[in-house]
């Protein structure tokens, strides 16, 4: 027997705006540090810009792939 999904509740959804909201503060915080660090002439500015560009946009594309398989 097949139970059909149903959207997200509000609550999920307020959910997922709080830790995408919390994401991107912490992606925001990485990139001045990350700024800070090239600016120092410190190589690991780069790696930590790096790191925070993939993170975030595997965190969006995981995000966007459970709304796109949500019914509307």
């Amino acid at each position: 027997m097949n139970v059909p999904q149903v959207g997200w509740s509000a609550g999920q959804r307020a959910v997922v705006k709080r830790w995408m909201l919390f994401t991107y503060l912490f992606a925001f915080a990485a990139l001045v540090l990350s700024v800070f660090l090239i600016l120092m002439r410190n190589t690991g500015g780069w790696v930590l810009l790096v790191l925070t560009v993939y993170i975030l946009g595997a965190v969006h594309m995981y995000v966007g792939n459970i709304k796109k398989r949500q019914p509307r």
